[in-house]
């Protein structure tokens, strides 16, 4: 089981900002967001046509990332077994359930476990499909 790249997060400390600099001054256009109060975040979601997806997120509270941070997202074809290996090869991962806004499990190794940069586990094809399906309209909360 190899992952790669599924998207990149960038932390940022106001979403409407960013949402503006890279919609509108990159020229992405309009993002997917998503609102989650109960983890106290918002997001936004770009993905221009044949490129990877730009997720930006804004995050409060404790272990909140700094304002420019990274996240690395890595698909993987499996997400209990991705889960299950890197906790038995000694990593701390956090199984993170799907939500109403954001109905997509992940699994989260933090920063501290993983040399300064946070890494989420995304099951294959699941935020490319996500996204596609609120873009065009057929996902439903």
């Amino acid at each position: 089981m190899t992952p790669r790249l599924d998207h990149v997060a960038i932390s940022v400390s106001d979403l409407d900002a960013a949402v503006a600099f890279y919609g509108d001054g990159l020229g992405l256009g309009s993002p997917v967001r998503c609102d989650l109060p109960e983890l106290r975040m918002r997001i936004a979601f770009f993905q221009a046509p044949g490129s990877r997806i730009i997720e930006l997120v804004e995050m409060q509270g404790r272990g909140a990332p700094a304002h420019g941070e990274v996240i690395v997202a890595l698909e993987v074809e499996d997400l209990d077994a991705a889960i299950a290996l890197y906790r038995d090869r000694g990593m701390s991962v956090i199984d993170l359930p799907p939500t109403r806004a954001l109905p997509l499990r992940r699994g989260l190794i933090p920063k501290d476990a993983a040399h300064g940069t946070m890494i989420e586990l995304c099951q294959r094809d699941e935020v490319v499909r996500f996204v596609s399906s609120v873009s065009s309209g057929t996902h439903s909360e």
